[in-house]
């Protein structure tokens, strides 16, 4: 059996020296096809793809061999050596080209299923049709290894799947073999648990995501009919089953982002899906060895991001490692094989918040409504960006502190590449202003795992232009509306409860911007088993703190040096890493998402104690009859808003949420519509500004899939004071139909009419 040729192991660079070389040599277009014919013939063949010539028009075509391929067909076009260096030329080379993709796919509908290719032998063009127009180059490129590489992952893409919601969900989505032998599988290892470390992961999974949404077992049932586990079980225990879910759906994430970026990082290391294809080949123990190391951060630190899998619940299933795991990640590895990683540049409008979709259906909707989970369609958060108007300029900070998958960032991402485009902004520069400026928040940590896999596939083409010391994923595990905080008698302190007691951190270590290091450093000596004295005498060498924070250390470190000894560490550092976030990430020009729609007196009352002195805080616990906390249901979008505004947005900055219509008319919402209109007073002389510049009253859209919720968009600006009357957009949709949730917004508007009205207040 012959072996294939790996597109990563290709030396493209040699590729495009030999073409170079032999066109020098050429003296018309035959020649110049003829020299592409000795180069790329050998790989055709290897890759098993047909290929025809048309001799009057010195044409390849190069067709596909599977339906649901990326491309059907890849056209090249030759043209005399340099003829393309005329402008005049080069123009009407690309009329002939797109001509020939509408005489070959006759109806416009598929003439995104071709991919053309024009060369002379020095220079090369891409010329495509997207989103019904073309998309061409103004001028040729030059014939290099990334131009090469470019043409070739094009037909490599005739043999393999894009990467696309839809047909990942056909492959490893709730109707797929794989997912449910996974899921069983893995529900049965957690039933079975060994490991201290595995039943501690779950445990403090299960706290965290008790705060994330009203969540009880009762609301979970229907996860067991979903998954059709009757059959093999006569109990259920709920709260695994969504464990094991998340855990199946976290590996997925994890393998195809790791080929993505194998792809993209310009890296020596090639596709890693294949490498972990030979090491389940050689042994299953060999794969396990892989996959500790991805889990550890290991292939991702090596390609330059540092904290793709920092403070991650889902890595539990190495510690419980058997035949069974290690056959279905290999059937997923093969899967996953089949797709087209370079999807990301090659088509580009395929790639849509990618794992939103495949989540939104591996749990049933009418679980993640229960659970508070609105996932927010593409058009609506276009229009949020609109609203507060955010133009793409990387200078600009962007902050969604309950980011989901992150469908803001991953929008906002997009359009600071088209503002780059536009204004010629170096892409070292741009990678980095788009990792210091577009940020995410959230407590739920599927959804941070997920969000930092969509954000990598966002900046994917941007990742060759890395820092050289590489770069951290700005999104955070934590609670953005509540950070642990309390005096104590040594001074001021932050705290994260867990399922193994408190962690706590000096201020004085936050205030010197110093936790990052500090922990790095915890870690360090965990590793080499450093005693309490030698640690203690370590820390106050290297930093000048007061006696008070490096005792306080010296018990934090003991604490998670006696948790390494029992199995349940390798967690905690980057968790408060992670906690700790909001408190020093700074102020942002722009505040935005769909906060969570959850009742406060549904939350776990530890949380409730936590948040409550916040409502007072802000003045959200009046009512229109006096009714006190907790004696009417209040949404905690409405404190999202008073929190986002006051600790994230900067003075004269803007803030753009998506929250309930109720709570301009409730009496729950009557503290917060004060709020809205005055600010809330810091003491007796210092109001924090609150200006409503416009609503967005969307209730007749129901905008979230299969959700009957009153929806509202409400913009602010921090300075002055609301003023009345205050602008409203009344949308209606006239038809029957709910907007479909992949629509673009032009087409939301065009479908949907909008009035102008105002809003006038009547307390």
């Amino acid at each position: 059996m012959k072996e294939e040729f790996l597109l990563e192991k290709i030396d493209a660079n040699k590729l495009a020296q030999q073409i170079k070389e032999r066109a020098q040599q050429a003296t018309n277009e035959e020649e110049v096809r003829i020299s592409f014919a000795e180069v790329f013939n050998p790989i055709l063949r290897n890759w098993n793809i047909k290929f025809s010539y048309e001799r009057r028009a010195a044409r390849y075509v190069v067709s596909g061999v599977r339906k649901d391929a990326l491309y059907g067909t890849v056209i090249l076009e030759f043209k005399s050596p340099g003829k393309l260096k005329s402008k005049r030329e080069f123009e009407k080379a690309k009329e002939q080209v797109k001509k020939y993709i509408g005489m070959e796919a006759v109806d416009p509908r598929y003439y995104g299923r071709y991919f053309g290719v024009l060369t002379d032998g020095f220079n090369i063009a891409f010329i495509r049709f997207r989103k019904g127009k073309w998309e061409e180059p103004e001028e040729p490129l030059e014939i290099n290894a990334h131009t090469i590489l470019r043409l070739l992952e094009a037909i490599r893409g005739l043999r393999r799947k894009p990467i696309e919601a839809q047909l990942l969900l056909e492959d490893f989505g709730p109707k797929s073999d794989i997912s449910r032998k996974t899921i069983l599988v893995l529900y049965k290892s957690l039933m079975n648990a060994e490991s201290p470390r595995t039943k501690m992961l779950f445990e403090d999974w299960r706290r965290v995501f008790s705060q994330v949404c009203a969540y009880s077992k009762e609301k979970l049932e229907g996860l067991v009919d979903h998954y059709k586990l009757k059959e093999d079980y006569k109990v259920v225990d709920v709260e695994k089953l969504m464990f094991a879910i998340h855990t199946y759906y976290t590996i997925l994430m994890k393998l195809l982002t790791s080929e993505i970026v194998t792809l993209f990082a310009d890296s020596l290391i090639g596709s890693y899906l294949k490498r972990l294809e030979e090491a389940y080949l050689r042994g299953k123990n060999e794969m396990l060895i892989e996959l500790k190391e991805m889990e550890a951060g290991g292939i991702f630190a090596e390609l330059g991001i540092k904290n793709f899998l920092e403070a991650d619940y889902f890595a539990w299933y190495l510690d419980e490692w058997n035949d069974e795991i290690a056959e279905l990640v290999y059937e997923i590895v093969k899967k996953l094989l089949d797709y087209e990683p370079a999807t990301i540049e090659l088509s580009p409008e395929r790639v849509k918040d990618l794992f939103k979709r495949l989540y939104q259906n591996l749990v049933p909707r009418s679980i993640r409504h229960k659970l508070g989970e609105y996932f927010t369609p593409d058009w609506l958060a276009e229009l949020v960006l609109d609203e507060i108007g955010y133009d793409g300029n990387p200078n600009k900070r962007v902050l969604d502190p309950a980011c989901g998958s992150g469908t803001f960032l991953v929008l906002a991402i997009k359009r600071i590449k088209e503002y780059a485009k536009e204004h010629f902004i170096d892409e070292r520069m741009l990678i980095t202003k788009i990792v210091e400026n577009v940020q995410g928040i959230d407590l739920n940590p599927l959804a941070v795992l997920a969000a930092k896999a969509n954000y990598i596939i966002a900046l994917a083409d941007l990742l060759r232009y890395r820092p050289r010391g590489g770069l951290e994923i700005p999104i955070y595990l934590a609670d953005s509306i509540a950070v642990g905080r309390r005096m104590t008698l040594n001074g001021w302190e932050v705290y994260l409860k867990t399922s193994e007691g408190e962690f706590w951190i000096p201020h004085e270590v936050l205030d010197k911007s110093l936790l990052s290091r500090v922990l790095e450093d915890i870690e360090f000596c965990i590793r080499n088993k450093y005693s309490k004295e030698i640690f203690r005498e370590f820390i106050g060498k290297k930093y000048k703190l007061n006696k008070n924070s490096i005792e306080a250390l010296t018990r934090l470190y003991w604490k998670l040096l006696s948790l390494e000894k029992k199995g349940k560490n390798k967690i905690w550092t980057r968790l408060l890493k992670n906690s700790f976030a909001p408190l020093l990430i700074g102020k942002f020009d722009y505040v935005v998402g769909n906060p969570p729609w959850i009742n406060w007196e549904n939350l776990p009352e530890f949380y409730r104690n936590n948040t409550k002195p916040l409502w007072n805080w802000y003045g959200l616990t009046k009512t229109t009859k006096g009714m006190g906390l907790g004696k009417v249901k209040r949404d905690m979008a409405m404190l999202f808003v008073a929190r986002g505004l006051d600790r994230f947005t900067k003075e004269n900055g803007r803030l753009a949420f998506l929250i309930p219509f109720t709570v301009y008319k409730t009496q729950a919402g009557a503290g917060f519509r004060e709020f809205l209109a005055k600010g809330y007073w810091k003491d007796e002389k210092a109001n924090s500004p609150c200006k409503v510049l416009k609503i967005h009253d969307l209730v007749t859209l129901y905008p979230f899939e299969g959700a009957v919720n009153r929806t509202s968009l409400v913009v602010i600006e921090k300075s002055g004071r609301t003023e009345f009357p205050l602008p409203c957009v009344m949308w209606h949709n006239p038809r029957s139909k709910r907007i479909d949730q992949e629509a673009e917004l032009e087409e939301v508007r065009k479908t949907t009419r909008q009035f102008d009205l105002v809003f006038i207040p009547i307390e």
